[in-house]
């Protein structure tokens, strides 16, 4: 069949987390792009079983959070199990992110991957998008002006133009391939995993449920709104060859590491090996195609840090696309790799670490229960990413400041109450702008001029100020978490993160920052 041509400004290939969560920041920024999917079926396999707090940040301001809330549970205590029968209880291995990081999502939420892609499609579809399925991208080649893509779809060969391509097709991806970067590391031969979703007898679903034995540990986790359980079972190192996952061979591991007739299993929808990989590439795109998410790291799942890190990815590029495609400079793409590559190396280390201590423990009950109680804190709620030493990031001038610098994430804050608003700092971060919040004691007009629909501006006044327009801060919140010592500018970029921060008349500096991205090329 002949080639049909068709072009777009972003081919996102996999669909999967990090290619649902871009698809949507590209869709409400109105860029053209599509989004493919080797798979004829949209993923029904669990795989990542929980969101952390920034990426709840991320899915509330693409507005897909409200699903995943309902969806998904936060208190899911855990209990262990002895040889003789005997169980303890215990709380659960998520702990809140701490008060002062000032977030609406402390919590990690337990929920399973498919119901996050399932809340992020349901989204994009509101925002007009639709992922186009068995769509396999078999090679590419790219010239000064673009990537040409040969994809094979259900109707045949396509050559798909676009003046970028974003590989978030997974560990195995083709697209890494086809522009020769190699993930970089090392695989872990002895820490090897089963793993499934089944479904089973015998247990109540307000539980994690784990056994230790001489042989290793098996837990069960349940999938909240289903009555499907996460099963996750070590494999002892001294077996070169694990026999191939099946319901039989499950059961019998339960019984001999549980007890035989204490659980039964009775179907099983997806069971896999996984044997633990600690790599990425050594960068993170290769001129006009990126990638993100798993074909650009992939790691151990302690800390519950694959899914997040990936979404974290598209979060961050997505917005210097879409500058880039409507003529900012080029070269704010080049902080893509720039601010997420330490990032990933970071949940890298932390990941195998925590890993490293469960498969440990992971036949004796006690120092188990200790090693899981220690794989979720403020570095895995993701919470403490700063980009304070990328080259987007202009240091504060002021030398008695305490929080919220330039680089770090922009921290909510509650009680602001203005004409016709009444909410919270991220509800006016929310949409794909830029925010540049102006504590003042009253409004000036000048600010005003700098509105436009790429920035946002909001005067934001102390508590005591009355009969002045604008937003105040009526319990003093926000005056509070960002440290404001006298009448100060803050500039948010459009992924939450302060950009600047400098005295009230500057606004000079604000101008010229965003001159120094958005200039053309």
């Amino acid at each position: 069949m002949k080639t049909i041509p068709s072009f777009v400004d972003v081919l996102i290939v996999g669909a999967g987390p990090t290619g649902l969560t871009l698809a949507c920041d590209l869709a409400r920024r109105n860029v053209d792009h599509r989004i493919i999917e080797r798979s004829t079926l949209y993923n029904v396999a669990s795989r990542a079983k929980g969101i952390q707090p920034r990426s709840l940040e991320v899915v509330d301001d693409l507005e897909a959070v409200r699903y995943i809330i309902d969806t998904g549970i936060v208190d899911l205590p855990v209990r262990y199990y002895t040889a003789d029968g005997r169980s303890m209880d215990k709380p659960a291995i998520t702990v809140a992110a701490s008060a002062e990081l000032e977030t609406p999502y402390r919590d990690p939420v337990w929920i399973a991957q498919f119901d996050v892609e399932k809340a992020l499609r349901d989204r994009y579809a509101v925002l007009g998008g639709q992922v186009e399925l068995g769509a396999e991208a078999l090679g590419l080649v790219q010239d000064l002006d673009g990537v040409t893509v040969t994809v094979n779809t259900p109707q045949g060969e396509e050559q798909i133009r676009a003046r970028y391509v974003v590989g978030a097709d997974g560990g195995k991806s083709n697209i890494r391939k086809f522009i020769h970067l190699p993930l970089v590391g090392e695989t872990h031969d002895h820490e090897r995993w089963y793993l499934g979703d089944v479904r089973l007898e015998g247990l109540d679903r307000e539980h994690i449920h784990i056994w230790t034995s001489p042989e290793g540990m098996v837990g069960v986790t349940p999938l909240p709104k289903s009555d499907i359980w996460q099963l996750q079972a070590t494999i002892p190192a001294e077996i070169e060859e694990p026999e191939k996952p099946s319901l039989e061979v499950y059961q019998a591991m339960f019984d001999r590491r549980a007890g035989a007739g204490r659980v039964r299993l009775t179907d099983a929808s997806w069971l896999s090996i996984y044997r633990i990989n600690v790599r990425m590439v050594e960068h993170y795109s290769k001129c006009r195609v990126f990638l993100a998410g798993d074909a650009a790291h992939v790691h151990s799942p302690a800390g519950g840090q694959g899914m997040n890190t990936g979404m974290q990815d598209a979060y961050n590029l997505g917005w210097k696309l879409a500058a880039v495609i409507r003529g900012a400079d080029t070269a704010l793409l080049d902080t893509y790799d720039e601010e997420r590559r330490p990032v990933a190396q970071a949940v890298l280390e932390d990941s195998t670490n925590k890993m490293g201590g469960i498969v440990g423990t992971a036949t004796e009950g006690g120092a188990l229960s200790q090693s899981l109680s220690t794989i979720s804190d403020d570095l895995t709620s993701g919470l403490l990413i700063s980009y304070r030493s990328s080259s987007l990031t202009r240091p504060t001038a002021r030398t008695n400041a305490i929080r919220s610098f330039p680089g770090e994430r922009a921290p909510n804050a509650t009680g602001l109450q203005g004409i016709g608003f009444a909410g919270s700092v991220f509800d006016l971060l929310r949409g794909p702008h830029w925010t540049l919040l102006a504590f003042a004691k009253c409004t000036d007009p000048s600010l005003e001029n700098l509105a436009n629909d790429e920035l946002h501006v909001h005067c934001i006044l102390p508590s005591d100020v009355e009969g002045a327009e604008g937003i105040i801060d009526t319990a003093g919140n926000a005056y509070r978490i960002y440290d404001v010592a006298s009448e100060e500018l803050v500039l948010i970029r459009p992924d939450g993160y302060i950009a600047l921060r400098t005295f009230i008349e500057d606004t000079a500096s604000i101008l010229h920052y965003l001159n120094s991205i958005y200039s053309t090329n």
